[in-house]
């Protein structure tokens, strides 16, 4: 049986390691799930690694100039077992513009729905519900 892909948008990562007060259990346990998946059942871009950072260090009154908080965000990310990290390429920033237009998206949530897309994934873990708009299905809550 093959399993469905599942894209993780930022939110996850960002209410997880931010502690959010009534987010953070709910994308505690999804992280869970993505640390006992197989390789590859769930899927983020590079972009999605970048923009925690930079939302952590906000959150943290922190900058990308502290290395110890880079190498923990980044390490918690990226060790998750069940998650894939894909690059962002020069056709997803691209077909990005096209999304904003067929989806009525912002460019940040057209870039992942590129990176979604093309992996394969037929749903996304988020609570942006612009997501609602596209072809993938949306869990969170």
């Amino acid at each position: 049986m093959v399993e469905v892909k599942t894209y993780v948008d930022i939110n996850v990562f960002v209410y997880w390691l931010g502690k959010h007060p009534s987010l953070g259990e709910t994308a505690y346990q999804w992280i869970k799930k993505i640390e006992n998946a197989p390789r590859g059942k769930y899927v983020t871009s590079s972009l999605s690694v970048y923009e925690t950072l930079v939302t952590i260090a906000g959150l943290t009154g922190s900058s990308l100039r502290d290395r110890y908080l880079v190498e923990r965000v980044q390490e918690s990310i990226v060790n998750l077992r069940g998650l894939v990290i894909k690059p962002l390429t020069t056709e997803d920033l691209t077909q990005a513009s096209e999304l904003m237009k067929r989806f009525d998206l912002d460019y940040e949530d057209a870039l992942h729905l590129s990176t979604a897309l093309k992996s394969g994934a037929k749903e996304i873990v988020s609570n942006d519900k612009d997501f609602d708009k596209t072809e993938l299905r949306r869990i969170f809550l």
